[in-house]
């Protein structure tokens, strides 16, 4: 009879868990880190004081051949000082030494007065080749400046770029903001 009770003790205890189990919620799936952009060919963390925008997932067979932009950051948001991290992309396919040319070709006709200057061979964090570009455009108190990593990787064209209102910024800023950026040539037969 010992037996039978403590079997039957046991039984109890284990449908009071199971009961208690069952209303406590399981915990919430942790979002992703609103800092670090990650896909098959690269990655980015932006700067610990940017706050996301807008972020989409773009598969590759949807890239247009347009830039889009893909996740967008502020930096001071709401001040008079406020600048953007964005991350666009289009579909690519050329040689990648090219790309540049076509980036430098589709922001002159994006907006008149544009002005591009200082573009430097520069490598990303792991050694993949890209170049630094200075953009000026715009006139009196809507003049900007954008400071703009290119490269692409076989699959697509990237800029990843940071814009600020003409002197609230500098290329060594948009340097240190834009520099956590790693990036291979996109793996064949991924979506």
């Amino acid at each position: 009879m010992k037996r039978f009770g403590f079997f039957f003790v046991l039984l109890l205890t284990a449908a009071s868990f199971a009961r208690v189990s069952a209303q406590v919620p399981p915990p919430p799936t942790p979002s992703p880190d609103p800092h670090i952009y990650s896909d098959a060919a690269m990655s980015f963390t932006a700067p610990a004081a940017a706050v996301l925008v807008n972020r989409q997932e773009v598969p590759l067979a949807q890239l247009s051949d347009d830039l889009q932009p893909i996740a967008l950051w502020v930096l001071n948001p709401g001040k008079e000082d406020a600048r953007t991290i964005t991350l666009s992309m289009e579909a690519y396919t050329a040689a990648p030494n090219e790309w540049e040319g076509q980036f430098e070709s589709q922001t002159h006709g994006a907006q008149e007065g544009t002005l591009i200057r200082n573009k430097t061979p520069m490598t990303l964090l792991n050694g993949m080749p890209a170049t630094f570009v200075e953009v000026a455009y715009g006139s009196g108190f809507d003049a900007k400046k954008e400071y703009a990593v290119v490269w692409a990787d076989g699959q697509r064209g990237i800029v990843l770029a940071e814009t600020t209102r003409m002197g609230d910024g500098n290329d060594e800023e948009a340097r240190s903001f834009l520099k956590q950026v790693t990036a291979v040539q996109y793996p064949l037969y991924q979506p």
